[in-house]
Formats: C-alpha cells, sequence, structure tokens
C-alpha cells in the first residue's frame, strides 16, 4: 500500500468514526460509542506515529480543522450540559441572575421568565443546584440567547461557532509554542486530532476550550515577555472555568515575589473584578458556594484514587465517606501543588507548561468527578512537555461512559478499574523508567527530524 493510499484510508476511517460518535452515538449507546471511538483512536495513533513531512503535518492539521467543522452542526449527544447554557442565558435576558435561584424554583414560583419552558427544564441534568458557570461562559449563553431568543439550535450553534474559533485559535498557538520551543511541528497532531478534544469541545460543547485558548495565550505572551498581557489572558482562563486557579503558586516564584507578583495579582483581581461584577451578590456567593460543597461532597464519577478509598473505608465501617473523603482529597491536592510549587528549582517560563501538567494531575486523581472532557487541558498543555500520560488517558476515560450504558446511570466498576489500571501502568513506565528523553513511542522528544 503506498504511503498516500495509506493516509487516505486514515483520514477516511477517521471521518467515518467521527460522524458516527458526533451524529449516531447516543449517550446511553455505550458499546457502539466504545467500538467507534476506538477505532478512531487506533486511526489517531496510526497518524501520529507515521506522519513527519511537513505537507502532511499541515494536511493532517487541516482534515483536525475539517472534523471540527463536521460537528459544528450537531446538537450535543453526548452531554445535556448545553441546556443548563440555554436556561442560565435566558435568566441573563430577563433580568435575571441565574446565580440567585436553581431551575427547580422557577417551576416552584410560576410564571416562568421568558424563554424558558416546562420542556427545556425537563432536559437538565441537576435543576436543584446553583449554575457554576464563570463570567466568560455566561455571556457567551446570553450573547448566544440574544441573537436566537426563539430558536435554541440556533443558539447552540452560535455557541460552538465559538468554542470553534477558539479551537483554531490554539491551535496556531500551539504551532507557534512548538517552533518556540524548538519542538517537533507533528507534537501539534497530539491535540489537533485528539478524539476526545473533537468530540467534546465542539461537539459536546465544553467551554474548557475557551479555558484552553486563554492560557494557551498567556504561555504565548510569557514566552514573548509580555507580563501584562498575559496576566489579562490568565483571568480570561479563570473567568472561563476556574481550575487554571490552581497555578498561580507557580507563577507567585516566577514573577518574584512580592514586589512583581503582587503588581501582577493586583492586575489580574482587578481583571476578574470587573468580569465578575455583573453576577456579584450575596446570593451569588450562597449559591455558589453551595455548588462547590454538593460538587465535594455528593457528587461521584469516574474517580479512580476516591473509588478505592471509599472501598476500603466501606470494609472497615460500613459507611460512605464522601462527606470526609471529597474535601479531604481536594485539600491534599491544593496542599501538594503548593509544595511543588515551593520545592521547584527550575523557575524558567519554559518549565512551566510541565509544571501545570503535574499539578493538573494532582487534581484530577484526588478529584471525587473525572468527567472525559475535564482531560482536556492537560492533553493541549502536554503537547509542549515530554508527557504523555493525559493522551493516552484521552483514550481510556470513555470507558466512563459505561455509566449510561442502556440509560442505567450505573458505573461499571470493572472498566473504570481497567481504565487506571492501565493509566497506573503507563504512569510507572512515563516516571520510573530513567531514559527521559524517549516518548510514550519510543522516539527521542526533541531531536525528532520533521522533514
Amino acid at each position: 500500500m503506498s504511503r498516500i493510499v495509506f493516509h487516505l484510508l486514515l483520514c477516511c476511517v477517521m471521518t467515518a468514526s467521527m460522524f458516527h460518535l458526533g451524529y449516531v452515538c447516543q449517550q446511553d449507546d455505550f458499546w457502539p460509542l466504545l467500538g467507534t471511538y476506538a477505532i478512531f483512536f487506533g486511526a489517531y495513533a496510526l497518524a501520529i506515529k507515521t506522519v513527519r513531512h511537513p505537507k502532511l503535518i499541515q494536511g493532517y492539521i487541516a482534515l483536525g480543522i475539517g472534523l471540527r467543522l463536521l460537528l459544528l452542526f450537531s446538537v450535543p449527544n453526548l452531554s445535556d450540559d448545553v441546556y443548563r447554557y440555554l436556561w442560565d442565558g435566558h435568566l441573563w435576558l430577563n433580568g435575571i441572575n441565574p446565580f440567585v435561584h436553581p431551575p427547580s424554583y422557577y417551576l416552584q414560583h410560576p410564571p416562568l421568565p421568558v424563554g424558558l419552558t416546562t420542556d427545556l427544564y425537563a432536559k437538565l441534568n441537576s435543576p436543584d443546584y446553583h449554575t457554576i458557570y464563570p463570567p466568560v461562559a455566561q455571556g457567551l449563553f446570553s450573547f448566544s440567547c440574544a441573537l436566537f431568543p426563539k430558536n435554541s439550535y440556533g443558539s447552540i450553534f452560535v455557541m460552538k461557532a465559538v468554542v470553534f474559533l477558539a479551537e483554531l485559535g490554539s491551535l496556531r498557538l500551539l504551532g507557534l509554542l512548538l517552533k518556540q520551543k524548538g519542538l517537533p511541528a507533528a507534537h501539534i497532531l497530539f491535540y489537533a486530532l485528539n478524539p476526545l478534544i473533537i468530540l467534546e469541545l465542539t461537539g459536546n460543547l465544553h467551554l474548557e476550550a475557551l479555558m484552553i485558548f486563554f492560557l494557551l495565550l498567556s504561555l504565548w505572551l510569557l514566552s514573548k515577555s509580555s507580563y501584562s498581557w498575559a496576566t489579562l489572558a490568565i483571568a480570561g482562563s479563570i473567568a472561563s472555568k476556574l481550575l487554571p486557579l490552581m497555578f498561580l503558586p507557580f507563577f507567585i516564584r516566577r514573577w518574584g515575589w512580592p514586589k512583581w507578583s503582587v503588581q501582577y495579582f493586583m492586575l489580574m483581581g482587578l481583571a476578574l473584578l470587573l468580569m465578575f461584577v455583573p453576577m456579584l451578590s450575596l446570593e451569588f456567593l450562597r449559591g455558589f458556594s453551595s455548588s462547590l460543597d454538593l460538587y465535594f461532597q455528593r457528587f461521584e464519577f469516574n474517580a479512580g484514587i476516591y473509588y478505592l478509598l471509599r472501598w476500603v473505608f466501606m470494609v472497615l465501617t460500613g459507611y460512605n465517606f464522601i462527606l470526609f473523603l471529597g474535601p479531604a482529597l481536594g485539600l491534599f491536592a491544593v496542599y501538594s501543588i503548593i509544595k511543588m510549587a515551593k520545592s521547584e528549582g527550575d523557575l524558567s517560563w519554559e518549565k512551566l507548561p510541565f509544571m501545570m501538567v503535574l499539578a493538573f494531575g494532582v487534581y484530577l486523581f484526588s478529584a471525587t468527578i473525572i468527567h472525559p472532557w475535564y482531560l482536556a487541558l492537560p492533553v493541549a498543555i502536554c503537547v509542549l512537555t515530554p508527557l504523555r500520560f493525559p493522551i493516552l488517558w484521552s483514550g481510556l476515560v470513555v470507558l466512563s461512559y459505561s455509566n449510561y450504558d442502556g440509560g442505567y446511570f450505573r458505573e461499571n466498576y470493572w472498566l473504570i478499574a481497567l481504565e487506571y489500571i492501565v493509566l497506573a501502568g503507563y504512569l510507572w513506565i512515563e516516571f520510573g523508567v530513567k531514559k527521559r528523553g524517549r516518548s510514550s513511542l519510543g522516539r527521542p522528544i526533541i531531536h525528532e527530524k520533521t522533514t
């Protein structure tokens, strides 16, 4: 088989697989979803292993963009978060802060605000809980609903178009950062073709896309010594999803304490304050803190270490200690990240992406909830590092969709165990093997030729 035919076949396999994942598979179709995802991931791995020529790299980047365009017109089929986006957006159009009351409040106190319906309410996954989406996300919700106040599909399309543009920006920034760091151009395919990224961000409309774009923008600006603009970009990332807050300890020492750190943190704080002002109120603080408490003390999903600890406590005591374990693991993650930042020896900006991946890994392994799209950020950042465990995890995490198999909402703990056993084995190899100059595919990371 000629090289051209081989790569055309890979492109056809990935296109057909992504169409099936984005338009045919439903959330409760676990086994078809798993099989199709595995086929795509296999083609993705073959492409990463074989593509080196610059023209082929550009061709596969174009394929990644094309696959995102393909899903631009779909309605999210593996997640119902989009309906909460629409609910929050219509509340803003009615002049109502969505952080004040959970959706169930409005059904108990009719009439419903304009744009909200019982049909939309029925599609919400957590109607008794307050919203958790920060200001950049809320701005997108209200903007899309304002453009199409009576057409949900139109509003969804607008949100997807913004996510698509953010993805284009992220791909451009990754290309620039790889070139600036002297890393192989082919490494951009780790992100450009990753099925989790394409399916969960553009396909299922998760706003990690905005967080990733702003974070990559901050890394690019830092590489150009544009520290003030980089600080504003970090604020944009935090205001899209709060998770980048965990990276702030790594910035403190790099900026220098206290002179420059205080100055940049004041700039960041001012930017965040301006973005949060429209939603600030006593009710906002109560509702947001209530949602955080529920996140750490009530919800469980695809959590390897937590499940192991929960099982141990159940055997020893007969009780589920999530009320203790959730917050304890959260505090452990905070302590570990701060400890990592304090013990850093290399404070160069070039080392920052590596530390970000490690910090996010600590957070994920300590979490009680790990939805597949939570891996989007480490997949993006690991492109700039020698670490590859987020790539493998992005292939394994599809096993967590077993929770929805047949609509029963019951996790298959054997499959979850398989996910974490394979991941643990790879982590042992990646962090335990002394030959650090080789990637997960057994090739040199930095000295690899791209021609």
